[in-house]
């Protein structure tokens, strides 16, 4: 940028795992995750550790760093507020928050080590852009919603 930017600014908003509803049937990777979850696909939840930012929350972050001169040459990190997660607690929430659309999210994690969680802060983009995510649980919540509402989730009690 210094060297062949011009007058262009650059800045940088990193997203840890995105999630939120959907507005096609056309799924990407985080969304088949959630899929295989509701739909019994994936019997064992993969042992990770992440964050995880809603998809609208993403945009807004985006638009008020573009928006905002003291932005310039600065990275954002788009995490909702609280600790990382793992898909075995994207998987209770869903379990716990849609009652028999959550009775296949699979209620075990694959084996092995246990991994310490990322601690990752959103304070930058709080304190200097103004932004405010979303709560996790809403975020996993409306993704799963959003599958039902577009007819991409068999009913509950199909085979």
């Amino acid at each position: 940028m210094q060297h062949d930017g011009g007058d262009t600014e650059l800045v940088v908003v990193n997203p840890t795992f995105i999630l939120g509803p959907t507005l096609t049937t056309d799924l990407r990777s985080s969304m088949h995750l959630i899929k295989a979850m509701l739909d019994g696909t994936m019997s064992v939840a993969p042992r990770a550790r992440m964050g995880v930012v809603d998809v609208r929350d993403v945009a807004d972050l985006h638009i008020r760093a573009m928006a905002a001169p003291q932005a310039a040459g600065k990275r954002f990190i788009g995490v909702a507020d609280g600790p990382t997660t793992s898909f075995v607690g994207v998987a209770d929430v869903l379990r716990r928050r849609l009652g028999p659309l959550g009775a296949r999210v699979p209620t075990q994690e694959a084996p092995g080590e246990d991994r310490p969680s990322p601690i990752i802060h959103n304070d930058r983009a709080r304190n200097e852009l103004g932004w405010r995510p979303r709560p996790v649980e809403t975020t996993i919540v409306e993704s799963a919603e959003s599958l039902r509402d577009l007819g991409l989730l068999a009913p509950p009690d199909a085979p």
